[in-house]
């Protein structure tokens, strides 16, 4: 038990840093997500992106959700007062935003690597039916593969203290041979859509590139400074959770590690801030609304996209 309370006791400096970390990307990433929710329900005409977009929103909705009661868990100096089955559910959620964004993301990656490389291939040609086939399916192994975090172990009280301590740090810390392969399915998972999203940026920044000289498209630009974006929101968001994580099963615990891995939960968070980028890059209807906006407050003077000026 004692090791247990070394490794996951309240870091001052960490926790103090997190709340209001984690009160901004609440701020911020839930206005975003819920336009986006609205636009995509009553402005834009549903197709095959449209439907992965809604999945990714819903995904980053679900986060948001229980985010209130992570930051509700720092202000307490990390104690948990909900109770078990709420905490496995709360870090089940926050699982499942991490693998269902991921996956998304990858699959709007690919979506625009086929639209600007190959937009004769048959899955630019992929219609709502069959798009939403499809985000089922990854929605049933999201849910499936994440598992294991609301069925381990999660809540456990905090040495000499009431307190109870609801983190995930000890899936990583303390690991059980279930859970030692549920994170290196993790880690295969995170390695794998990195090097998707990675490939796709690559392949269109050089088609960028080689046409140059004869100016290219700004729907090809704009899908190039996306797949960008995805990249550096996985380099930023969610390779450092599973970094550390592992690198704590091989090397064990130490206030450092601890520090890194508890501050790199922040950063898997902010993904559900940063995803409306996403959605302006992708979703014309999104993007000529903010632009409205803007415009008519007199900020700005942006030009409206054909697709959507036709369908006034």
């Amino acid at each position: 038990m004692s090791n247990i309370t070394s490794c996951t006791e309240p870091q001052t400096l960490v926790t103090s840093i997190l709340k209001p970390v984690l009160i901004l990307e609440f701020i911020f990433g839930l206005p975003g997500n819920v336009f986006a929710l609205w636009i995509l329900f009553f402005k834009s005409p549903w197709k095959a992106c449209n439907v992965y977009l809604f999945c990714l929103v819903i995904s980053d909705l679900l986060l948001l959700t229980g985010l209130p009661f992570r930051i509700d868990y720092l202000f307490r100096g990390e104690d948990w007062i909900f109770g078990e089955s709420f905490c496995r559910l709360i870090l089940y959620i926050i699982s499942v935003n991490y693998s269902a964004s991921m996956a998304f993301m990858s699959i709007l990656a690919v979506d625009r690597f086929f639209r600007i490389l190959h937009p004769h291939h048959r899955i630019c040609r992929m219609n709502v039916r069959q798009a939403l086939m499809l985000a089922s399916t990854v929605w049933m192994v999201v849910l499936a593969l994440r598992l294991p975090t609301a069925l381990d172990l999660v809540l456990t009280p905090q040495e000499n203290s009431s307190k109870f301590t609801c983190h995930s740090f000890l899936l990583w810390t303390l690991p059980s041979v279930q859970m030692r392969i549920y994170t290196s399915v993790q880690l295969i998972e995170v390695l794998l859509a990195f090097t998707l999203v990675v490939f796709c940026f690559a392949r269109v920044y050089f088609h960028v590139h080689g046409r140059l000289s004869k100016g290219a498209h700004r729907r090809v630009k704009r899908a190039a400074r996306l797949l960008l974006f995805l990249v550096i929101i996985f380099v930023l968001c969610f390779l450092p959770t599973v970094t550390f994580g592992i690198i704590l099963q091989v090397f064990s615990c130490s206030e450092f590690l601890t520090a890194c891995f508890h501050a790199s939960s922040a950063l898997t968070y902010m993904n559900s801030a940063l995803d409306p980028i996403i959605y302006c890059h992708v979703n014309a209807w999104f993007r000529d609304t903010l632009k409205g906006k803007t415009n008519s407050l007199g900020l700005t003077k942006f030009k409206m996209s054909a697709k959507t000026n036709r369908k006034r």
